[in-house]
């Protein structure tokens, strides 16, 4: 069974960790470098991991 960690808002898709690319940005403020994830699908950066939760159904 496949966990799915990651949803995409723009396209509002689910995707394993393994499917999300994840980039170095250069940085854009004084706290250095960002990590920043894009959706396989769409190439957005409005993607967010999700949370485990015990009760899922």
């Amino acid at each position: 069974m496949i966990r799915l960690t990651h949803w995409c808002h723009q396209c509002d898709s689910h995707h394993p960790t393994h499917r999300v690319r994840s980039v170095v940005q250069a940085p854009v403020s004084l706290d250095g470098e960002v990590d920043v994830l894009i959706c396989p699908n769409c190439n957005s950066y409005d993607i967010e991991e999700l949370q485990e939760v015990s009760d899922a159904q």
